[in-house]
């Protein structure tokens, strides 16, 4: 009894830290991108997409002679970003499908099927671990390299816009220069320099609550399920996944209410390629992951591998459809279901 009430209580203060996490990694993103010098999308699949959390339990799971709690984890949490977490999305807010976040999608897709493959004769090792991170590390040079110096989107177009509108009515006047500065005094470069790293450090404040919420909330899920009796493969793709990326839960409503539901989906994405690669193939490189080859894990690890490619729906009109998001939320307890009763 006592385990249970933790167990509760620490999943409730995680919430709450996802929560609040999530409101300051929506509300500072776009500024923190224009300060970086790339785009939101880059901050999303790159930042809200990274999943420290799922990484480090994955890690103790491994370490501790758990693969099969250490590759359900991994896997199990990009079940959910793929059905409850992007369907609930898809219902509350429009999730716009660029050609570029169709592209990030495909690869999430082929480092699914990567691990799927060395996955499916029931051990992963140290190696195959290895090469996974290495895939990972390629894949953020790429992102970043094409993300840099984007067209300005959203707010941080309009605001460029107003600069140049300003420079067009003041000829006289250089356009890197704000108005009403005169030319012999010189800007507080400190002052500048403070309020542009703000909206960074908010941003990494945000993602940092969301951090630690979700250790919180895997450390209360663990007490919990640790009563239910279930196989570990069963705990790691269901209870544990879904505690562990209750951020991106946090993250939908968040961005849905700041108008930034880009990130929505650039989070997912990189989240489902962070898990895919860098979660996984830690813990593989720790400690060889033997699930076994009827595991229901390799199922799953299958399933997540093509459903980043739903994505593709949405590319004509520009938008994911929401028939499509229902249909994923009613696939996710179906699937709970289908694991429960294995």
């Amino acid at each position: 009894m006592l385990d249970a009430i933790v167990g509760t209580v620490l999943l409730g203060v995680g919430a709450v830290l996802l929560t609040v996490g999530a409101e300051m990694f929506a509300e500072n993103v776009g500024a923190a991108a224009s300060r970086l010098g790339v785009s939101v999308l880059a901050v999303g699949v790159l930042l809200a997409g990274a999943e420290p959390e799922e990484a480090v339990t994955a890690v103790v799971a491994s370490g501790r002679g758990h693969p099969a709690l250490a590759a359900g984890d991994a896997i199990g949490a990009n079940l959910v970003i793929l059905t409850l977490t992007l369907g609930l999305a898809a219902l509350v807010t429009r999730l716009p499908v660029s050609r570029r976040v169709v592209e990030y999608a495909v690869a999430a897709s082929v480092a699914g099927a990567l691990t799927a493959a060395f996955l499916w004769n029931g051990v992963m090792g140290r190696l195959e671990g290895v090469l996974l991170v290495l895939a990972y590390a390629a894949g953020v040079a790429w992102v970043w390299r094409r993300e840099q110096e984007p067209p300005p989107i959203g707010e941080i177009a309009e605001l460029e816009e107003a600069r140049h509108e300003a420079a067009d009515r003041r000829p006289d006047q250089p356009a890197d220069r704000p108005p009403g500065r005169s030319a012999d005094r010189p800007a507080d470069s400190s002052a500048g320099v403070s309020a542009g790293g703000r909206p960074l450090l908010l941003l990494l404040g945000g993602l940092l609550g969301m951090v630690v919420g979700g250790f919180l909330a895997v450390s209360g899920a663990q007490g919990l399920v640790g009563l239910a009796g279930l196989t570990e493969s069963v705990i790691g793709l269901t209870a544990l996944a879904l505690a562990t990326s209750a951020e991106m839960l946090a993250l939908v409503w968040a961005s849905a209410r700041r108008g930034v539901s880009e990130v929505v989906v650039a989070g997912a994405v990189g989240s489902v390629a962070y898990n895919a690669t860098i979660s996984i193939g830690l813990a593989a490189w720790v400690s060889p992951l033997a699930v076994g080859q009827r595991s229901p894990v390799l199922g799953v690890a299958l399933v997540t591998a093509v459903l980043p490619l739903l994505l593709l729906a949405g590319r004509r009109t520009g938008t994911f459809p929401r028939w499509l998001g229902a249909v994923l939320v009613l696939a996710y307890p179906v699937a709970v279901a289908w694991l429960f009763a294995r």
